[in-house]
């Protein structure tokens, strides 16, 4: 299918706006960026978009919705020097309702010499938004490869086992899941996510595990009484910890849809009991809100608000439901 689709923008017979859709570390936007590069510079060659005046990537970081306007003007104007333009969107999903209704227009109205690509996960898109791009799919990896490549690189063949499943075989994620860090940040995760569905909204240890040292404040956050000198760090909610910890409330839940629906095995097969009690506690419908709610969350970290205010929301939220 990878191949097909290249194929078809070398040949010209490109479409102006594709979804890329598959787990983190799938290879979603290194796929994106060969096809913006053989749109925009003819060649298999994305090491060169870093040099092509007509390439345009946005979304690692926070995006806001004048960002995005400022951008998709320019998307229906000619290319530097009448070149074809690609716009590629990361993490799509992650997009708020507002940014990706904006989008929208674009997409009903493209520019014959302008291709959109989005990647992420097509759970979180708006069905217009999937409706009017054509859908490239990249699945897992396999876990049984996964495995036996982490156990060659010494790790204990059922503790492979475990990352290769919670990484849906993807082998750079497995990594990734199994360094320390990661590890204790999964672990403390975990524990909060508990407290917050049977115990209490547990906002303060929440706010430590997702907050980083930075000399800049959060725009709105409220300032510290001690005195202030030159360079001196102050503490901000860190985005990237704020939807990794998301992240792993969403597949908890999505495990206990699963354990209610019986139709696989969990992720998280090192929370078996967190899982059954949520299964038990919530009705598949709750469940489902949930992690609605938690994934629009998500979508207001990457729109740029506030860290904090975010997470206490969610977590309030978590806790009233239960």
């Amino acid at each position: 299918m990878q191949n097909r689709l290249l194929e078809a923008i070398q040949q010209d017979r490109a479409p102006h706006a594709i979804l890329i859709s598959g787990p983190e570390g799938s290879g979603r936007r290194e796929l994106a960026r060969r096809c913006a590069a053989l749109f925009c510079l003819g060649e298999d060659a994305p090491e060169r978009l870093l040099n092509c005046p007509n390439y345009y990537e946005i979304g690692e970081s926070t995006v806001k919705v004048d960002d995005i306007r400022t951008l998709l003007s320019s998307a229906a104007m000619q290319g530097f020097n009448g070149g074809q333009r690609a716009f590629v969107f990361v993490n799509a999903q992650l997009m708020s309702t507002q940014i990706q209704n904006t989008l929208l227009k674009t997409l009903e109205e493209p520019h014959s010499e302008t291709m959109l690509i989005l990647t992420g996960n097509e759970f979180g898109l708006l069905p217009t938004i999937r409706s009017r791009c054509v859908i490239e799919r990249i699945g897992a990896g396999s876990v049984t490869e996964t495995a036996q490549t982490l156990v060659q690189e010494g790790m204990p063949p059922q503790e492979a086992r475990f990352y290769a499943v919670l990484a849906d075989g993807i082998l750079s994620r497995a990594r990734a899941y199994a360094t320390e860090e990661a590890r204790a940040f999964r672990a403390e995760a975990l524990a909060i996510l508990d407290r917050a569905v049977f115990e209490y909204a547990p906002f303060s240890d929440a706010a430590d595990l997702i907050t980083s040292l930075s000399a800049e404040p959060e725009p709105d956050e409220i300032p510290d009484e001690e005195p202030k000198t030159k360079g001196k760090k102050r503490k901000k909610g860190d985005v990237q910890l704020a939807l990794n910890f998301l992240t792993i409330c969403i597949s908890v839940f999505q495990d206990a849809l699963n354990e209610q629906l019986a139709s696989q095995p969990p992720r998280n097969s090192d929370q078996r009991l967190l899982i059954q009690k949520i299964a038990s506690h919530f009705t598949t419908a709750r469940i489902q809100g949930i992690i609605e709610m938690l994934s629009s969350s998500q979508q207001k970290l990457t729109a740029g608000g506030n860290v904090y205010l975010t997470l206490d929301s969610a977590l309030a939220k978590l806790f009233a439901e239960a």
